[in-house]
């Protein structure tokens, strides 16, 4: 859960909130959004990157996961919009580049809807855009809490569902991610039901700059042709064989994409998508 890059913590209304961040702080800022129930951790790998290419990168962990205290209730997708800007606040942020991963990419755009005065564009990586009733059924059967156990048992409980999420993890990026799990709790799937219980107004979006930036092998790809019906005026940019953790995994390639979008560069011909 550490790492190189410089993390602290900013004390809100709700509790602590950590995060990590590099880059000048005159640079244009890319507010990072994690997946859930994962942390910031997730961009570790990509803050110096970012750092080199002229960008500022501010990533907190999302209140209730990785090192963020937990909400007090049961938050909803604006609640948690409406923290992210609080947090901004708390560490000085003016206008940002909102960049936010699945569960994180439905908190980004409620976040646009918020302040769209301070948003410089849109990031989604991995946006779900579920119907009526895929939203049903992933609240009754997805990510079903696990008990804990006094014989350790539901470690592998944690384990088995990470490695079916994502067989190409190896050891040390599963264990992170054992580990968020059990810092999270037993019931780590607060956020998802947040995102579960919210629509995305995809006309809304669509009037943002909108950067759709993934792995092609992300779990969320799968809604790709959703995504883009939906936000016509958004550009597309995928990764070859990138996974969720595609940041992690091919942090350079990620780099360059997302310093494109943001200082407005033109994309390179034969590139990624």
């Amino acid at each position: 859960m550490g790492g190189r890059a410089a993390r602290g913590y900013v004390d809100l209304p709700w509790g602590q909130v950590h995060y990590r961040h590099g880059g000048d702080p005159d640079a244009p800022t890319v507010l990072v959004l994690h997946q859930s129930p994962l942390s910031s951790a997730t961009y570790e790998a990509v803050v110096e990157p970012l750092a080199r290419r002229g960008l500022r990168v501010v990533a907190p962990d999302t209140p209730g996961f990785g090192m963020s205290d937990p909400t007090p209730t049961t938050w909803s997708i604006p609640e948690y919009a409406e923290a992210a800007w609080a947090f901004a606040d708390a560490v000085g942020l003016g206008r940002v580049h909102l960049l936010g991963q699945h569960t994180g990419a439905v908190i980004a755009a409620e976040a646009a809807f918020q302040q769209p005065e301070r948003v410089d564009g849109v990031v989604l990586q991995g946006l779900p855009l579920y119907d009526d009733a895929e939203r049903i059924e992933k609240k009754t059967v997805y990510a079903p809490p696990y008990e804990p156990a006094e014989d350790g048992s539901h470690l592998r409980v944690i384990r088995d569902r990470v490695k079916g999420l994502y067989p190409r993890l190896g050891v040390a990026e599963t264990d992170r991610q054992v580990i968020e799990y059990l810092q999270t709790g037993p019931d780590y799937a607060t956020a998802y039901r947040a995102v579960f219980d919210h629509v995305v107004d995809t006309d809304r979006l669509d009037t943002f700059p909108v950067l759709l930036l993934h792995g092609a092998d992300d779990l969320v790809d799968r809604m790709t042709s959703r995504v883009t019906a939906a936000l016509p005026h958004a550009r597309l940019v995928t990764i070859p064989g990138g996974t969720d953790f595609v940041a992690d995994e091919q942090p350079e390639a990620f780099a360059d994409a997302l310093a494109r979008y943001v200082l407005r560069e033109p994309a390179h011909a034969g590139g990624a998508r």
